[in-house]
């Protein structure tokens, strides 16, 4: 759990799940996200399980590739689905 209470799990199907310590879950569905630009290299099953949270952010970092996105990011593009 990190500062801001909040437990990052990297599930099957390029989804993220979010608990935080009010006991609220969200599922963050990042398939469709892998074809912008933003997020496209997140496509390598590799690097989006190396995901892990960095304070408020979500970072994937495979050594050559760092990809960063607030937890506020991902709960807002849950809204676009």
């Amino acid at each position: 759990m990190d500062g801001m209470g909040v437990v990052l799990h990297v599930l099957p199907g390029y989804q993220l799940k979010l608990s935080f310590r009010n006991g609220s879950e969200a599922i963050v569905d990042m398939k469709h996200r892998l074809h912008a630009v933003r997020f496209g290299r997140l496509a390598s099953p590799e690097l989006f399980q190396a995901a892990k949270l960095e304070g408020s952010e979500v970072v994937w970092d495979n050594g050559t590739h760092c990809i960063r996105a607030s937890i506020n990011e991902l709960l807002d593009s849950m809204q676009m689905d």
